[in-house]
């Protein structure tokens, strides 16, 4: 049978009875071989007019998509195994216009130079921010001379995440009907869920994504998670797999001290292996730099031998540990150093072609650096052509808190439900500021209400994630998905597989891999050593301490000079989230406050969190006018004219420990509508606004101004929402 009442654009599939599978279209892919394919079933359909489809497709062992396939199936192709070829079909193939998402520019600019290298240097074009050869930011200009240039005749954008909203602006500029016209297709979309929460313009993509047509885009990843979108749910899928997927062989280690393990099997396997190539993956930067003292301190390992591959960000933190931190890895991906870390940033898309000893690390020291089993599955894939040996070292938290929530899916049901209730508040409370220019002022707070309320984190042990966001293109509040997804995904790793020693084991058997548990590896404390980590600590200390006398003078010039925005911009990427707290009170108080005992105040209080929040505080009250209606309320509230007038009488500005909290509370309610500060910290508001003597266990106000503050250099406006200066516990 042969189906012809279907058009190739109309139809998810096609069939024809002289090849072999009967199949020889899916998702706009053809087959391009009668015994390419092994087998094709549907396992699903979405919805009613057949239009969204699971599809499950069983190619031959070690074959490659592109073996069996002339283009990337539209919908979200799971590859379910790393290294399938799908990113390179895309580029490769002339069937069609493409734009390849990627999100790291280390990844979109290996690709880009690897298919170059075969095609030609004008085949592909990168689209992103400078990085190796390419100096600066690519121009409209540079773009348009590429989509001119006829020799080829299709055209293969490689584009960073973050590049995609100028590359389509452009597209769009040379009346190209870029939804119709061209394919997307967005790769490692679970890095870019994974990784949302630190960098949130990732999920700008998705905007654009559900704006070309539904069989022009893809979304495809080897190792997906769950979509909290529920656009997603209506995506045709395609999931490709070989009749086993490759079993791995594991050693897997549990330990309390997993530097010092990793330590101790980075010098074993040196010892046993001297001529093979060792690769660690390790999310933290400051534990890849213990691990690497321990190695030079104990001549283990010569500096020369070890390398880093890890965010530009980070890279002048590593130079001050290692000389050459650029020759890490080549362009046909062999490895430059006997050793090498990498970080998140190259988990994810990058071929490195040796055969090496791999080591995983997952901790519960540092959120961050846990690892689904997923994730391992991504790392394990880097290396393209095998790996000598696996090892997996982690640990678990103890005394883990019982989460109020009994399963991952509950949890994420609770956070969309909360952000689209969010969403919804803040978008009609935007329309009604459109309708009327009084409400004006309201603007501001709608912002800082995302900034401080539309947030979740999983456990105390994690940052603060947003879960509203704006809509890039049509600015309408909209619930942070992948934000959702990131916090699903670690709640499951806090509350499930890290909750007991023994879940990471049985969830690596139940995916049939070949897993080892070795045991004795449980530090003793008097055994653990410290100095490495200690030599970190105080290096990173004496670092940054040079790092911010240079910004002094950086930002002073900055604020003296115009405080030009994209001056700013460029000096604030180049510091650590701690110092990038500095940067923005900084910013954001020098207007009110003498610039230069402004930051010499906030260099000793940024370190620690409570500290600088407290003085941000009192420096916000002190800075208000004496007719701003939170200075007067919380003046009146205590009473503080009429104490002035009767200062060294008998009890007088007395206030009990209750006082202070209930008359705060009614402040902050009715002035910022904020409801939700603890007792502990409205205690702390108080001493931020009034200097007090204690006398037993009694507050009495003495005066204003407990950090004896200059006297202003302007008042803050009626204009200015107090939410954008007043700091509250994340």
């Amino acid at each position: 049978m042969k189906e012809t009442t279907r058009t190739l654009e109309e139809a998810s599939y096609e069939l024809d009875s002289n090849y072999e599978s009967a199949f020889c279209m899916l998702n706009g892919a053809k087959f391009t071989s009668p015994r390419g394919i092994e087998f094709v079933g549907l396992d699903g359909v979405n919805d009613d007019e057949g239009k969204s489809c699971h599809w499950k497709v069983r190619i031959e062992q070690d074959q490659k998509i592109g073996q069996v396939m002339d283009r990337v199936p539209f919908g979200i192709l799971n590859k379910a195994i790393t290294g399938l070829g799908a990113t390179r079909l895309e580029i490769m193939n002339q069937e069609r216009n493409s734009i390849i998402v990627v999100p790291t520019k280390s990844l979109a600019y290996s690709k880009y130079k690897s298919v170059n290298s075969i095609k030609g240097e004008d085949y592909a074009f990168y689209v992103g921010s400078p990085i190796k050869e390419i100096k600066n930011k690519v121009s409209s200009a540079q773009i348009q001379r590429y989509l001119q240039n006829s020799s080829t005749a299709k055209k293969k954008f490689l584009v960073v995440a973050d590049s995609l909203p100028f590359l389509i602006k452009i597209l769009e500029d040379k009346k190209i009907d870029v939804y119709h016209d061209y394919f997307l297709m967005v790769d490692e979309i679970d890095t870019m869920q994974a990784d949302s929460a630190y960098r949130p313009r990732l999920e700008n993509v998705m905007d654009y994504y559900f704006k070309f047509d539904r069989q022009q885009r893809s979304v495809v990843s080897a190792t997906l998670i769950d979509f909290s979108n529920p656009q997603f749910k209506f995506e045709s899928k395609v999931s490709v797999c070989w009749e086993e997927n490759p079993r791995r062989n594991i050693d897997l280690v549990y330990t309390n001290y997993v530097d010092d393990v990793a330590k101790g099997f980075i010098k074993q396997k040196l010892e046993t292996s001297p001529n093979e190539k060792i690769l660690i993956a390790y999310n933290s930067l400051d534990g890849i730099l213990n691990i690497l003292n321990m190695l030079r301190n104990e001549n283990i390992v010569n500096s020369s031998d070890l390398g880093i591959l890890c965010s530009e960000r980070s890279n002048d933190k590593i130079k001050e540990y290692l000389e050459d931190t650029d020759n890490v890895i080549d362009e046909g991906g062999h490895l430059q150093k006997r050793i090498v870390f990498m970080t998140c940033a190259y988990f994810a898309g990058i071929d490195i072609l040796d055969q090496c000893h791999l080591i995983t690390i997952s901790s519960h020291l540092q959120p961050f650096t846990y690892l689904s089993t997923q994730r391992m599955t991504q790392i394990a894939g880097r290396c393209r052509n095998g790996n000598l040996s696996e090892i997996i070292i982690y640990d678990i938290p103890q005394n883990l808190l019982k989460s109020e929530f009994k399963d991952k899916f509950e949890y994420q049901s609770y956070l969309v439900r909360k952000a689209e209730a969010y969403a919804d508040f803040l978008n009609s409370t935007r329309n009604a500021i459109i309708n009327n220019k009084e409400l004006q002022e309201l603007e501001s707070f709608i912002n800082s209400f995302v900034d401080f309320s539309a947030k979740a984190k999983v456990d105390s042990s994690n940052y603060p994630i947003k879960i509203v966001r704006q809509n890039c293109i049509d600015k309408k509040f909209i619930p942070a998905y992948f934000n959702i997804d990131s916090l699903t995904e670690k709640w499951e790793l806090v509350y499930s597989l890290y909750s007991g020693m023994q879940n990471l084991y049985n969830e690596l058997k139940k995916q049939r891999h070949h897993v080892h548990k070795i045991l004795g590896y449980c530090v003793q404390r008097e055994e653990h050593n410290t100095t490495s980590i200690e030599e970190i600590k105080e290096r990173n200390a004496e670092r940054r301490a040079e790092n911010i006398a240079r910004l002094k003078q950086r930002l002073l010039e900055w604020h003296s000079g115009g405080r030009d925005e994209t001056l700013y911009n460029e000096l604030f990427r180049e510091q650590d989230k701690k110092v990038q707290d500095l940067c923005m009170e900084f910013k954001k108080l020098s207007p009110y406050i003498d610039a230069e005992r402004l930051f010499n105040d906030l260099s000793e209080k940024y370190n620690d969190g409570r500290t600088l929040r407290n003085y941000v505080n009192a420096v916000v009250f002190h800075i208000m006018p004496n007719d701003n209606a939170f200075r007067a309320d919380v003046l009146a509230k205590f009473n503080y004219h009429s104490i002035q007038s009767r200062l060294g009488q008998r009890g007088v500005g007395k206030v009990t420990a209750q006082e202070k909290i209930n008359k705060l509370r009614e402040v902050f309610r009715v002035q910022l509508r904020k409801t939700d500060i603890n007792n502990d910290t409205l205690a702390e508001y108080f001493s931020c606004f009034f200097k007090i003597r204690r006398s037993g266990g009694i507050d009495k106000i003495i005066s204003l101004n407990p950090l004896n503050l200059p006297v202003p250099t302007q008042y803050v406006g009626s204009n200015i929402n107090l939410f954008d200066l007043f700091l509250f516990p994340e």
